[in-house]
């Protein structure tokens, strides 16, 4: 269904577009592909620039560093119940209360754990 991917991709370059600079497309439309490949050199390298200026940014940092201590502790939380539920997966899967299969839908491509309870439940 070559015509899905297409709408997909229309819905992109509409939200593409949407982020642009005032007057780019403007400025872009006369353009040959040499000039259009010379704007995304530019844009690489502004990137480039960028990052550069992210990483010596000391107070970028140290607000990452404050964030990674805020979050910690919950993120210590959310480990330890994940522990909890593959622990207890485990038990039931070994006593041969647990079933698990792995669904795959082709047509989308998104997979999802099924779990299913045997007759020893």
């Amino acid at each position: 269904m070559w015509f899905e991917w297409a709408s997909e991709v229309a819905l992109d370059i509409k939200k593409v577009i949407a982020k642009l600079p005032t007057g780019y497309l403007d400025d872009v439309a006369s353009m040959d592909g040499s000039q259009l490949r010379g704007e995304i050199i530019k844009a690489e390298s502004n990137i480039r620039e960028i990052l550069k200026e992210m990483a010596a940014d000391e107070k970028l940092t140290g607000a990452k560093e404050l964030v990674k201590d805020f979050v910690g502790g919950y993120n210590d939380a959310k480990k330890a119940q994940r522990a909890k539920i593959e622990y207890l997966l485990h038990l039931l899967e070994e006593r041969g209360e647990l079933e698990t299969g792995f669904e795959s839908d082709a047509v989308t491509g998104s997979s999802k754990k099924s779990v299913k309870k045997s007759k020893a439940a």
